[in-house]
Parts: C-alpha cells; structure tokens; sequence
C-alpha cells in the first residue's frame, strides 16, 4: 500500500509543477511548448495509478 501512496504524490508534485510551468508559459509570451501540457497529464495518469494500486491493496487486506 506503501507504494501506491508514494506514486499518488509522485504524481501529485507532477501535476503541480507541471501547472506552474504551464501557467509561467502562457503569460511569458514565449515558446508554445507542449512539454508542461504533457507532464500534467503523466502527473495526473500516476495518481489514477497511486489510487488504484492503494484501492486494490485495500480489498485484499
């Protein structure tokens, strides 16, 4: 269970810088970089997968 709540905030740090790189590029006025755009849905795609291994490990136990 362990490891399904560290990938949850793994992710949950992801999305959160990722949010802020993506709000610092729209108001720069510079490159449209699609990077950040893709590390808030990696961000978001790992914390589905930190719930779901904690909720699977829960039914066993």
């Amino acid at each position: 269970m362990i490891v399904g709540r560290i990938v949850f905030v793994l992710g949950l740090f992801f999305v959160f810088f990722s949010a802020i790189a993506a709000i610092e590029m729209l108001f720069s006025g510079g490159g449209e970089s699609v990077l950040p755009w893709f590390g808030l849905l990696n961000g978001f795609t790992a914390m589905g997968v930190g719930d779901l291994v904690t909720k699977a490990n829960q039914r066993v136990e």
